[in-house]
């Protein structure tokens, strides 16, 4: 078989455009970044890196709902920590006015002292982020609780909770329902108010046979609460620790599915270039220069 210019032009042309569109996708890779430029290039890496982008996204929306949910969950638990101690400094007020030693006044200045203490209760039950009251409900742009003059406090909320579901269909509740914190079965507006009377009157038996008991178990009911609404405080914590990890785990299998190699890519790039020279250099030697001998 005679080997003419026309097909060793032919062949030059083809050796010359496949080591063009390497050089080109290298350039490709190196100014993306990104190994997989085209669905086509490699389907099996294509249909991975989706999946693990998806997974991506997914950890990632669930992480941010939890950061905006978390200083709430976090102000909340503070606050019923807060009432915690309120009522245990009641406690030991009402204890010490029980005992028969102490005079009407010392009881007087005791009540005027749990009057405050029942201000900053209602002040904690109206706690806010922003505008927003954890207390009361899916209300939350509800004040919670407001009180007459009387001492008589009134519950302005609902009973749902505002919640933040996660990809897996877990529920975290973001805002309680504050009447079952401080109106549930122990109304502790109520023994404050009827803590005060009793003190104003000097009665001591009320206070160690109704106020005392009553006091208790408005501690136990608030307690109860506090310990649910802390472990799952630290439950999103943790699992926002998790999430992170999960993230950069996902990441370092993409990046090698997705990411270009780039010291491979230069390499790639540099030895394509000199093998183009190379061939153009070896075309012009070997193929005749008039059109007359190329057509021959």
């Amino acid at each position: 078989m005679r080997i003419t210019p026309m097909i060793l032009a032919r062949q030059a042309v083809h050796f010359i455009n496949q080591n063009t569109d390497v050089i080109n996708r290298s350039l490709e890779r190196l100014g993306t970044g990104r190994r997989i430029n085209r669905a086509h290039e490699d389907p099996p890496g294509t249909v991975l890196s989706m999946r693990l982008q998806s997974d991506i996204a997914s950890v990632e929306g669930d992480y941010r709902r939890l950061e905006q949910a978390l200083p709430y969950i976090q102000a909340a638990d503070t606050a019923l920590q807060q009432a915690i101690s309120v009522l245990q400094r009641v406690r030991e007020l009402v204890l010490m006015a029980s005992n028969d030693t102490l005079t009407a006044d010392q009881r007087s200045a005791i009540a005027n002292e749990l009057v405050g203490l029942r201000d900053e209760l209602l002040q904690i039950a109206n706690t806010k982020v922003g505008d927003r009251f954890l207390f009361a409900g899916s209300s939350i742009l509800t004040k919670p609780f407001t009180m007459d003059a009387d001492g008589n406090a009134a519950y302005q909320g609902d009973s749902e909770q505002l919640v933040v579901v996660l990809s897996n269909g877990e529920r975290v509740a973001v805002t309680l329902d504050g009447r079952q914190i401080f109106q549930g079965a122990e109304d502790l507006f109520a023994v404050f108010k009827d803590a005060i009377a009793s003190l104003r009157s000097d009665d001591v038996n009320a206070l160690r046979e109704q106020i005392l008991p009553r006091l208790d178990a408005a501690l136990n009911q608030v307690l109860r609460v506090s310990a649910i609404y802390g472990a799952q405080a630290n439950r999103v914590e943790r699992t926002m620790s998790t999430f992170l990890t999960q993230e950069t785990s996902l990441r370092m299998a993409l990046s090698p599915v997705l990411d270009a190699d780039i010291a491979e890519e230069v390499t790639t790039y540099q030895l394509r270039q000199t093998t183009l020279q190379a061939t153009l250099f070896a075309v012009s030697r070997v193929l005749p220069t008039s059109l007359l001998e190329f057509m021959a």
